[in-house]
């Protein structure tokens, strides 16, 4: 059976603006072994929107530094300014789309989501006995009914609530990042 990893937005966010070389690294190497079919590589239709969303916040702060504009002044305009949204909108996507598209679709990453009432269930526990925000409860319902096999993350808060449930590491974090390559890539 095909080993079947869920990279959440913060991965795909590392590799795609290469913010952390170690986890690129990884990323790449996942790819390879994805494009030989020894994995399957996932994420979800929320993590798209929210990678969609992240990118443009990136694109639009990395404007107002350019302005140097203070960090009180970024976030007031920060979907604040409608004028100013849709030139830094119009400005981005096409770059946005194209990135996205080619990590996601040319690169065959699996898109999971959710489809019937009882896999909606799961999000109360989630919520509810997890206190994960409606997001991340959304991700982790996701995976847990796609049954994938390893949860890669950056996010610690996370990865600790759902570790009894999912296989997850937290890339960023030195020795889980260590464990995921002795345990799981050099294994594949």
């Amino acid at each position: 059976m095909v080993q079947i990893l869920f990279l959440d937005t913060d991965i795909i966010l590392d590799y795609l603006e290469n913010r952390n070389r170690e986890v690129q690294d990884i990323v790449a190497q996942l790819l390879l072994l994805h494009k030989k079919g020894k994995i399957i590589l996932a994420t979800s239709v929320f993590n798209i929107a929210e990678l969609i969303d992240k990118e443009f916040d990136i694109h639009f702060l990395g404007w107002c530094l350019k302005e140097r504009m203070s960090y009180d002044e970024a976030i007031n305009k920060l979907r604040r300014d409608e004028k100013l949204f849709k030139e830094i909108s119009n400005k981005n996507r096409k770059e946005i789309e194209k990135r996205i598209e080619d990590f996601i679709f040319k690169k065959e990453i699996r898109i999971f989501s959710l489809s019937g009432i009882e896999e909606y269930k799961e999000l109360y526990n989630l919520i509810y006995q997890r206190n994960l925000k409606s997001q991340d409860a959304l991700v982790i319902a996701t995976a847990l009914v796609n049954k994938v096999t390893y949860f890669l993350s950056n996010d610690s808060n996370l990865t600790s609530k759902i570790g009894d449930m999912l296989d997850a590491y937290n890339l960023r974090e030195k020795n889980l990042r260590e464990a995921f390559r002795s345990n799981v890539l050099e294994a594949i």
